[in-house]
């Protein structure tokens, strides 16, 4: 397990490369803990210490242990099937279309500012007023 966390903390620091390999099937109980150690999730780490000079080495070995595990930084990503998201994607789309039916069929780009669209909206009206003298 040891190893396991060196190669994960040291991609997270960046002394490997991302994609380097990581001894997962080296031991039963990493390849259990996968998914908890680099995959999709955060983890937690307890660690134990004993106080008492006789156990100096054994407390100096686990503090390091923990700290290699304490550099470990996962990305969690969104678990939704291809067909899930399409779903959520059309949604938004469809309250998209909506919002644009109630300016009257104008399509606003998402993050633009209404106020902008109203003096738009103003522009357009005044030069449709002055074209329409103009015949």
């Amino acid at each position: 397990m040891g190893n396991v966390i060196s190669a994960l903390a040291d991609i997270a620091t960046g002394k490997t490369k991302p994609g380097s390999h990581v001894p997962y099937r080296d031991s039963n109980l990493t390849r259990m803990l996968q998914e908890a150690l680099g995959g999709n999730s955060s983890t937690i780490m307890i660690c134990a210490i004993r106080p008492g000079h006789s156990y100096y080495d054994e407390t100096i070995n686990t503090l390091r242990y923990a700290d290699r595990a304490k550099k470990i930084k996962n990305k969690p990503t969104i678990n939704e099937s291809p067909q899930d998201k399409l779903i959520r994607d059309l949604q938004a789309e469809n309250e998209r279309l909506k919002a644009a039916l109630g300016n009257g069929g104008v399509i606003v780009a998402p993050g633009a500012d209404m106020t902008d669209l109203q003096k738009q909206k103003e522009e357009l009206e005044a030069r449709l007023k002055h074209f329409e003298q103009l015949e």
